[in-house]
């Protein structure tokens, strides 16, 4: 898959899953979550703008052949703490099917995520 294919995969998932975190905390879909799914929520949803403005302002130079690197690392470990901190909280308290379907979105982000970045690297 080509890099600007998963970046645009990337930046939809990070859309999605912020309105879908901030809908979840908004109708108080899993009680006792609220404020966690309303910050990561907004956080993603901050993310999708911030990997498309890193990777599209950005001009490519020879040392830097592809710019975003930063907001694409930043979205996987973003996801890699939600995902993390959701699922020790999922497992502790349980709730709805939105949150295993917030977790595949997050996992399906990293590995976008981790595929953009080793196909991006400089080859040496």
């Amino acid at each position: 898959m080509k890099p600007q294919i998963l970046r645009h995969i990337i930046i939809g998932l990070l859309l999605i899953t912020g309105v879908f975190h901030l809908l979840v905390a908004m109708f108080n879909g899993a009680p006792g979550m609220g404020a966690g799914l309303a910050v990561f929520g907004f956080i993603y949803f901050l993310l999708s703008f911030y990997v498309r403005r890193d990777i599209h302002e950005k001009k490519a130079s020879k040392k830097n052949k592809h710019p975003g690197k930063k907001a694409v690392v930043a979205a996987v470990l973003v996801c890699a703490l939600g995902l993390t901190l959701g699922g020790y909280q999922y497992l502790q308290i349980g709730g709805p099917l939105a949150l295993p379907m917030m977790f595949l979105i997050d996992i399906a982000i990293i590995v976008a995520g981790i595929m953009w970045l080793l196909k991006t690297r400089p080859r040496t």
